[in-house]
């Protein structure tokens, strides 16, 4: 880890703990009390669906002939995921474990870097369809909220830049090479960078795999918010489903803006505090509902990453063996 991300992370860390203590550490604690290990593992189970539907967002990615499974890929989003959530690293982190996750899942290093980077971009513009839907659910709770013109405004931003980038890469030859190059940086990484800009070139051109997946991936995001309120419900703090939306859509705009903090520590935690009233909320009991989640997904990506981990061991001593047999 770089110094700036132990800055970043001890900096998150402070700050979570200091509004864990503003709104009340003890009304946070009764609420997880409240879920119970019961509730807390039918939490793990309901995020099965959602890590499904990423994974299979990801699989599209892949030609139609590629080795790798379903449900490889399907461990290979699971241990992404564990990379950026449980360890101390950036998403970037995560990615290249899901890469690596992938590469044992039976994909080319070439196919898995390169499905990789298309799979991050119908990623974020799912996720920019899911936070305009957030956005019309908190304008039916809360018509004009002050935070709706603005958040608005990103969207439509962004979206204009993503459709001038595309428009300009077809366009302009120097872009064009600019962007080449910078994917030719990403995929060096994992060897074979002429058959990672080939197969990457074989993706982009299928547009039907990748309206597939960035519908798996809104899919998934709707997954997420019914999955917090699901937990709030477990706790005794009632939210509708439109809340829900509203209160993680939100929440994923902020994670993403801060990205480059590890595991999103006190950013999320921030989120949460300020949105909760907007959606009915205390904040402790939105403060509550982020510990849970950062504890379920400790509990799924802990024991992921050993697995992989010893995956990773017995193809390397395997290697390693294998020229004196």
């Amino acid at each position: 880890m770089s110094k700036v991300a132990i800055l970043a992370l001890v900096a998150g860390l402070i700050g979570a703990v200091a509004l864990v203590v503003g709104f009340g550490a003890g009304a946070i604690a009764a609420a997880i009390v409240d879920l119970g290990w019961l509730g807390f593992l039918l939490l793990c189970i309901a995020h099965a669906p959602v890590a499904g539907l990423l994974g299979m967002g990801w699989r599209v990615c892949l030609k139609p002939v590629a080795t790798a499974s379903s449900l490889g890929l399907i461990w290979a989003r699971v241990l992404r995921d564990a990379g950026a959530e449980v360890l101390p690293f950036s998403e970037i982190g995560g990615m290249i474990i899901g890469v690596r996750a992938a590469i044992l899942a039976g994909v080319s290093g070439a196919e898995a870097a390169a499905s990789t980077l298309v799979d991050l971009t119908t990623e974020f513009v799912a996720q920019l369809a899911f936070i305009a839907l957030g956005l019309l659910a908190l304008e039916e709770i809360r018509p004009g909220a002050a935070i709706i013109r603005p958040a608005l405004f990103g969207i439509v931003a962004c979206l204009a830049f993503t459709g001038l980038l595309a428009f300009s890469l077809r366009r302009s030859p120097w872009l064009s090479r600019l962007v080449r190059a910078g994917a030719k940086r990403w995929l060096s990484a994992f060897g074979e960078v002429d058959n990672a800009l080939t197969a990457l070139s074989e993706v982009t051109a299928r547009p039907g795999a990748l309206a597939a997946s960035f519908a798996l991936h809104l899919l998934a995001w709707l997954g997420v918010a019914f999955e917090a309120w699901l937990a709030l419900r477990l706790i005794g703090a009632p939210i509708s489903i439109e809340g829900a939306v509203a209160m993680e859509s939100l929440l994923f705009a902020s994670r993403s803006l801060a990205f480059f903090i590890p595991n999103a520590l006190g950013v999320q935690e921030g989120a949460y505090a300020l949105l909760a009233p907007l959606v009915g909320l205390t904040p402790a009991d939105a403060l509550a509902l982020s510990l849970i989640k950062r504890a379920r997904d400790l509990a799924i990506g802990a024991p992921a990453l050993l697995i992989w981990q010893r995956a990773e061991a017995a193809r390397a001593w395997s290697k390693r063996s294998g020229p004196a047999h």
